[in-house]
């Protein structure tokens, strides 16, 4: 195993811990403020420090440390969103199911 393994993947893993920190507390922020955008995007400032730290400190071992924390972050944020779309279309189906046997049900009185 190279040695530049060794040196890159904790920069990948630091990737990854800011893109959980930075997406994770935005799905709560949106959930919490909806779609006041302005209290979303003042949210969405202060977590912004958390990849550019991430970066910075990867920036310290070159190009390759930057690069490693980037693909960090961008496998996390694919998960995320991943995940997260998985779960909106479960509650889109069953919000679906739900009209569907309200109609009916009114269709049969």
């Amino acid at each position: 195993m190279s040695l530049e393994v060794i040196f890159y993947f904790p920069l990948f893993l630091l990737g990854l811990l800011s893109g959980f920190l930075y997406f994770t507390h935005l799905f709560k922020s949106v959930n919490n403020f909806g779609t006041d955008k302005g209290k979303v995007m003042k949210s969405m400032l202060i977590r912004l420090p958390v990849p550019i730290i991430a970066v910075l400190l990867g920036s310290l071992a070159g190009i390759g440390g930057i690069i490693s924390v980037l693909v960090g972050f961008t496998v996390f944020q694919v998960y995320f969103l991943v995940k997260v779309g998985a779960q909106l279309k479960k509650e889109v189906e069953e919000e679906a199911e739900r009209l569907s046997q309200q109609e009916n049900s009114q269709e049969k009185e």
